[in-house]
């Protein structure tokens, strides 16, 4: 695994140099105080992980993430910081981990499994038959293949109906439901026509990729032959569906698991016609990620477990159980500030928005936590 590390402490560098070089398999391929010194590295070679304070002297390594998200996306990062107070705005990097410093070696080896486990993730998208495409449909829609780099879509509608056949996952759709999904809005005296043209541009476009054949038309019918595509959502089901019991020895499966979800689906396209689909996989993706973070809290991460909590309070921060959970996280981190803060955040919104005292259970926790620190000697 190929590393960098951005900091602008000198200090920090000999820190993590020597922490990385004892664990198998990380090479240090530079640290840098510099952020556009270390961007111009990662366009010059293959790095799999950076590690980024949030502060480095004049810039902000929220907005270095994010050129670097931009740029590389197939790159993760770890924020390593002593500000705990941005890790809410390091979401929208979606960041592998957050690190508080100072970083142990077993805290790191943790992390450096995470990131094994993702790459082995990614590689075996990329390494299934010669020229598969792969598809993100999670936080947006982005089409590609290793070969041929991304799709160059003739039109919006062709693309929208990919996008359509794909989350059909490779069952005959008929052409009357595709023109009721599709095209309500075009005049349907035309309608055939346009189905028929988009069906045109679509293979055109498969074919750059060297894909033509995979869209099926028989008998008024249209499918897609998914043998060479590799889907994240998908695949993101089907490792949910094999991980029902998350097992300590599971875990680094599941978190690998849990950032295949960068967003909802087909995020920044309307699609009215995949809102249920979104909604359901959002509801799979939260369910999980509860039970990742309570068997993250049950096995002493609650650091991890405070990351993704927060995460999911990100898309509803009405979530009674993450909330609750949260509390919990907290609570075993001995983060008595936040866990007051929060506390009185989730009074006051429910007051304020619902004029309803705050159900019993948070109450309960929260005294529970604050107790126990007033026992600790």
């Amino acid at each position: 695994m190929r590393v960098i590390v951005i900091d602008d402490e000198k200090a920090m560098h000999i820190v993590m140099n020597r922490l990385l070089s004892e664990i198998s398999g990380v090479v240090v391929i530079g640290c840098y105080q510099n952020a556009a010194q270390a961007l111009e590295q990662i366009r010059q070679e293959a790095i799999d992980l950076v590690f980024i304070d949030i502060m480095i002297g004049q810039d902000h390594g929220l907005e270095v993430a994010r050129q670097l998200r931009s740029t590389h996306s197939e790159v993760d990062i770890v924020f390593v910081t002593s500000h705990k107070e941005f890790a809410i705005d390091s979401f929208d990097s979606y960041p592998l981990d957050y690190m508080i410093k100072p970083v142990s070696k077993s805290r790191l080896e943790q992390t450096i499994a995470r990131a094994a486990a993702r790459i082995s993730e990614k590689s075996a998208i990329a390494g299934g038959p010669a020229g598969s495409l792969m598809v993100r449909a999670f936080g947006g829609f982005e089409v590609r293949s290793e070969q041929a780099g991304p799709a160059r879509w003739i039109s919006k509608k062709s693309m929208e109906l990919f996008a359509y056949l794909l989350m059909h996952k490779g069952r005959p759709v008929s052409k009357s439901r595709i023109i009721e999904h599709i095209y309500s809005d075009m005049s349907q005296e035309n309608v055939a026509t346009y189905v028929n043209t988009n069906v045109y541009q679509l293979r055109k476009t498969l074919q750059a990729l060297g894909h033509k054949n995979i869209i099926v038309h028989s008998q008024e019918q249209y499918w897609l032959i998914l043998d060479h595509i590799k889907i994240d959502f998908l695949q993101f089901e089907d490792q949910v569906s094999q991980l029902t019991g998350i097992e300590s020895d599971h875990i680094e499966k599941a978190l690998a698991c849990e950032q295949l979800y960068t967003g909802e689906l087909f995020e920044d396209r309307s699609y009215e016609w995949s809102i249920t689909e979104q909604i359901r996989l959002h509801r799979l993706y939260s369910q999980f990620a509860k039970r990742l973070s309570r068997c993250l809290l049950t096995h002493r991460r609650a650091e991890q477990a405070t990351l993704l909590i927060k995460k999911l309070l990100l898309s509803d921060e009405w979530d009674e159980e993450a909330n609750l959970l949260l509390l919990q996280a907290y609570g075993e981190l001995k983060d008595h500030v936040s866990l007051t803060q929060h506390y009185t955040y989730i009074s006051n919104l429910y007051q304020q928005e619902l004029s309803v005292p705050l159900p019993v259970e948070f109450s309960e926790i929260y005294e529970y936590f604050i107790n126990k620190c007033k026992k600790t000697p």
